[in-house]
């Protein structure tokens, strides 16, 4: 018996052995996933609108989600002790927008320096313990213009009050860009820097030159070294552009070599004009001279509870009315803010893979915001391209810059012929490499009843590969709306029926009456006057 027992209890013991082997070599894989899952921290102190504080906030949050890094934000003051920790976040950004305030959350300060994920400071307010960790030394400098250079480009900055720029950087450091003074009264020094798990920029712009070389500063700090092209991306478009004009567009764009995409407006209601008619037909040509659709999200004028199932029925609405017509966009163009709010999230972006995100309009609406953005297969960070006209290298303003995020340069649609002329000659005379969707994307876009999909040049219906400008092609019809279910709706129809008819039966009883009523009174008026 004892003999047994030894036995049995060495059996136990050799199970939890190889149980704990199998589950401490499971854990690696599962931290993984999870690391993937977790969200970047973004806290900033305040909008400041004098420094455009809140086209930062979203040229991050774009910036990140071009980098498929999931992101939630948060304002200082909101911050709670203990919030930041690596099994809830694995990077953390800080953006300083308002030095003069002298906002401060000792809190968030603790709990920072204790985090050993990825670290990010944007502007000013850079602690002792953060220019630690990027193993340099702050320097102030006030009151000077810089020229931002980066691979044989640079470009003039507007003049700045006052910057902290890092000093002893170890030879393990990288550095991007490298800001210099128009004198030689200061040295220069490094605009992007990136030292283990922590990186530094004195300052961020929504777009320009600065813009590139600060993209390719957050996709080394997060790992991600790949090169991209960029998207030649025309917006502004909607059912009321001089379509004329929009089909030369397109036609001297193809005739150069160049493949773009149109990020576009349309309608649900009122497709049976022949407005709508020739537009949708302008989009299908354009699809036949190497250009895709991006189908732009409608303007947000006002928002209540049913705003995402208003949403919902307006963008199938469209696409299903453009797909009937052999237009089949291959994303949806939305503002920046879109990814920060769940209705617009899940109604609206999320029914595609490609999405490309705008920089915000001046007035922002939320339907129902919580400041989470998430990650598409492919998200487009939109960048004007006058925002780089002022770049130079000595030969082309700009030349062939290079871009670490997917970016669509975007340019407006011309209102008048001399500016078409205009952005033809600027983007013509460009040296860059563009992004070309015939042989890069494939994109996959949903509505309720019809899917859209773009493989390499190719158009798919409900999976049916259609042959875009063929006219003998027979689309299947889609219904524009989706009624919405009332569920008391028929006891309203009957309670009116009865109703009704109630009110025609005491209107019967009531004539009656009168009837009778004038009835007897000439009799009792007849024998009144009998009696006399």
């Amino acid at each position: 018996m004892r003999r047994k027992r030894r036995i049995t209890l060495w059996g136990l013991l050799l199970l939890l052995v190889v149980g704990g082997c199998l589950a401490s070599q499971s854990t690696p894989a599962a931290a993984a996933t999870t690391t993937a899952d977790r969200h970047v921290l973004i806290v900033y102190d305040a909008i400041n609108p004098t420094v455009s504080g809140q086209k930062k906030l979203a040229a991050v949050q774009r910036l990140l989600a071009s980098l498929n890094v999931k992101t939630q934000t948060e304002r200082l003051s909101d911050y709670q002790t203990g919030q930041l920790t690596t099994q809830r976040y694995q990077g953390v950004v800080t953006l300083n927008n308002w030095e003069q305030g002298r906002l401060y959350n000792a809190a968030f300060v603790r709990d920072r320096n204790r985090f050993t994920g990825r670290q990010l400071h944007i502007g000013s307010g850079l602690s002792v313990q953060e220019a630690h960790r990027l193993g340099a030394t702050r320097q102030r400098v006030y009151h000077q213009q810089f020229v931002l250079h980066d691979g044989g480009n640079w470009q003039l900055l507007p003049f700045s009050t006052d910057l902290t720029l890092l000093n002893g950087l170890s030879r393990h450091t990288q550095t991007f860009g490298t800001l210099r003074t128009q004198g030689a009264g200061l040295a220069p020094h490094a605009y992007g820097v990136v030292h283990g798990k922590s990186a530094y920029l004195p300052y961020l712009t929504a777009d320009g030159f600065s813009l590139t070389v600060a993209s390719r500063t957050l996709a080394a700090l997060f790992g991600q070294s790949r090169t991209n092209r960029p998207l030649l991306t025309i917006t502004g478009v909607t059912p009321y552009t001089n379509l004329a004009r929009l089909r030369r567009l397109g036609q001297r764009l193809y005739q150069a070599g160049i493949p773009f995409a149109v990020s576009t407006t349309s309608v649900a209601d009122n497709t049976t004009f022949r407005a709508f008619k020739r537009f949708a037909q302008t989009l299908s040509e354009l699809e036949t001279e190497n250009g895709v659709i991006f189908l732009q999200a409608p303007v947000v004028g006002a928002t209540n509870r049913q705003s995402g199932q208003l949403l919902e029925q307006l963008m199938v609405g469209q696409l299903n009315q453009l797909g009937q017509r052999q237009v089949l966009p291959v994303g949806i163009s939305a503002p920046a803010y879109w990814n920060q709010d769940r209705a617009f999230r899940r109604h609206g972006l999320q029914r595609a893979t490609n999405v490309l995100l705008l920089p915000n309009p001046a007035t922002t609406i939320f339907a129902k915001q919580d400041n989470l953005g998430t990650t598409f297969t492919q998200t487009w960070y939109g960048l004007p391209l006058r925002s780089l006209q002022t770049v130079e290298n000595g030969h082309h303003a700009p030349g062939d810059l290079s871009w670490a995020v997917p970016t669509a340069l975007t340019v407006p649609m011309p209102d008048s012929a001399k500016g078409l002329t205009a952005t033809l000659k600027q983007v013509t005379g460009l040296t860059t490499r563009w992004y070309d969707p015939s042989q890069q994307l494939t994109s996959r876009l949903t509505s309720t009843s019809a899917t859209f999909r773009y493989d390499h040049g190719s158009y798919f219906l409900n999976g049916r590969e259609i042959d875009v400008g063929n006219s003998t092609v027979a689309l299947p019809r889609f219904n524009p709306r989706r009624k919405n279910h009332v569920a008391l709706k028929g006891y309203f129809r009957v309670q009116g029926w009865i109703l009704w008819i109630f009110f025609t039966i005491v209107l019967v009883i009531l004539v009656i009456f009168i009837i009778l009523g004038r009835r007897i009174y000439r009799r009792m008026f007849f024998q009144n006057s009998k009696r006399r």
